[in-house]
């Protein structure tokens, strides 16, 4: 059996395919601007990482939004912030926080319809 828990870290999982999602980050009333395009990079049960062009802060709870209309998928996860860091390109990479763990069945359909990889994500 895999241990991908080797550096302390719950599994993520890779997208493998980015297109195959619409995401959208929408972030708490007052904050501008309300409704941020990112990409989904990788995904556990219990938060995502992203990449989006907008600086969002640290902390900051925001909920992600997954669509993908031909599947009838409209997930909103709720979360917080836990980390951010700027690439070398200008846009943000930022590590979330589920406010509640996302169900196995839910990641088991991403698998099924080829938004996930079955490959672990690498660190970073």
């Amino acid at each position: 059996m895999r241990n991908f828990n080797t550096q302390g870290r719950r599994p993520r999982h890779e997208v493998a395919d980015a297109g195959a999602l619409r995401v959208e980050v929408r972030r708490a009333p007052g904050e501008l601007p309300q409704t941020v395009a990112a990409d989904l990079l990788d995904l556990s049960r219990h938060g995502a990482r992203l990449r989006a062009g907008t600086a969002l802060g640290e902390q900051e709870t925001l909920t992600i939004c997954l669509r993908r209309v031909e599947l009838g998928l409209d997930l909103h996860l709720t979360g917080v912030v836990r980390w951010r860091k700027q690439d070398a390109d200008g846009r943000w990479s930022y590590g979330c926080e589920f406010k509640d763990e996302l169900p196995l069945e839910t990641l088991g359909e991403f698998f099924l319809c080829g938004i996930l990889s079955a490959r672990p994500a690498c660190s970073g």
